[in-house]
């Protein structure tokens, strides 16, 4: 779990970083959380395939479902970090 949330909150990072050229909206804000579903329902298709080739275990759907809400979870997390560190210090880190 803790994997999935850090993972999403890199990822929100990473995005803001790619993205904060077209200045903070909305739009920006729901494209990044868009990214990070995207990447952590790529992982959980990723993680079955495996599962399911190797290790045979049983598809878990709870498990599945707990990841991608980490997963946004670190990447709300990581909107908010930036819009109140960043955005909000009054100094220019970008």
């Amino acid at each position: 779990m803790i994997m999935h949330f850090l993972g999403g909150f890199w990822v929100g990072l990473v995005s803001f970083y790619f993205f904060t050229f077209q200045g903070i909206s909305s739009k920006l804000i729901l494209r990044i959380l868009s990214l990070v579903l995207i990447i952590g329902i790529g992982w959980e298709l990723f993680e079955i395939l495996v599962n399911d080739a190797f290790a045979r275990n049983s598809f878990n759907s709870l498990d599945t479902l707990s990841d991608i809400f980490f997963d946004l979870a670190g990447g709300s997390l990581s909107i908010l970090y930036f819009l109140k560190r960043i955005m909000f210090s009054g100094e220019n880190k970008v």
